[in-house]
């Protein structure tokens, strides 16, 4: 109907404006960078289990409506080459460019969900408002700064946490672009997407592991063991996950593994996307685990001190 408002922008415009609402009530006016921290973290804490259990939910509907419905599968079309229009030249035969397997049967790439859209939107506008947050942080930080730096944009990054500025620029950007699409009735893939929104179960570990060490630095053996937690976390949600979900997607088309997909069957947006988020977040967490293992001895060694006091005492 004409003049109807899409559902995911919607939750766009919901999601944005309920967090900066929230932000704005819980930090007030003119906070502390020590307050809008825990406001922050608390926020993403509570919207990535949101996120987690949504998407965990709409992925068992996927599943269990897949099992009791008829629906074309693809599996047994091994690698059956696509016959779209982008893939055949205007004379009809066969172009020079790539053929990838055939999805127009595959219900991970066909099928559509307003619950699917939503959860993608809710995710991009809390995307949005952090990132806005990210740059007040920055500010603050600037602000705290015993030189006095000059007003410039050089001196402004300086401060900001650039890796998770960028990581949030491009999640936003390429969800900001699937709700076009989805405004537009053209999206596909919104199963594998959610999928990957599986990656927000690790932030409540990450924010755990800030609350150890922020209030109770003093519990070095708990803080080793959240440590620890959190590198096996991230790795299963943030590494292992990708390579999984293109596993998956693969047995559908007779691919044996994660890379022969990868190299077989993705197209090249998707090869590119996927292949960024791999690099990066395994970049991320061979640091993660450099630097645990660096500050391993001195936590060690004051733990044992504090245990060797307490028991003596």
């Amino acid at each position: 109907m004409a003049g109807v408002i899409p559902s995911n922008l919607t939750g766009l415009f919901t999601s944005c404006s309920a967090y900066t609402l929230i932000h704005r009530y819980a930090t007030g006016p003119n906070p502390s960078l020590h307050r809008l921290t825990t406001v922050l973290k608390a926020t993403s804490t509570l919207h990535s289990s949101i996120t987690t259990l949504l998407a965990i939910s709409f992925l068992r509907r996927c599943q269990a409506s897949w099992a009791e419905t008829d629906f074309p599968s693809a599996r047994g079309s091994s690698r059956k080459p696509s016959t779209s229009s982008d893939e055949i030249d205007h004379a009809g035969a066969t172009s020079n460019r790539r053929i990838y397997p055939d999805d127009s049967c595959n219900p991970p790439i066909q099928t559509r969900s307003s619950l699917g859209n939503i959860i993608t939107a809710i995710e991009c506008g809390y995307l949005l408002q952090d990132t806005v947050n990210l740059l007040r942080a920055a500010q603050l930080r600037r602000g705290l700064a015993r030189s006095r730096p000059k007003p410039n944009l050089r001196s402004f990054l300086h401060y900001v946490d650039k890796p998770l500025l960028i990581h949030h620029i491009g999640i936003a950007l390429a969800l900001l672009r699937l709700q076009y699409y989805i405004s537009q009735n053209r999206e596909r893939g919104i199963y594998i997407i959610v999928q990957f929104l599986l990656m927000n179960s690790s932030t409540p570990v990450l924010n755990l592991r800030w609350w150890l060490r922020t209030y109770h630095p003093d519990w070095k053996l708990i803080c080793l063991g959240s440590d620890i937690a959190f590198i096996a976390v991230f790795y299963i949600t943030r590494v292992w996950l990708i390579g999984w979900i293109i596993k998956e997607y693969g047995k559908s088309h007779g691919y044996n593994s994660a890379w022969e997909t990868y190299v077989g069957a993705l197209r090249l947006p998707c090869k590119v996307g996927t292949g960024a988020l791999w690099a990066g977040n395994t970049t991320w967490w061979a640091l993660l685990v450099v630097s645990v293992i660096k500050r391993l001895p001195e936590q060690w060694s004051l733990a044992s001190n504090a245990a060797k006091t307490k028991y003596n005492g």
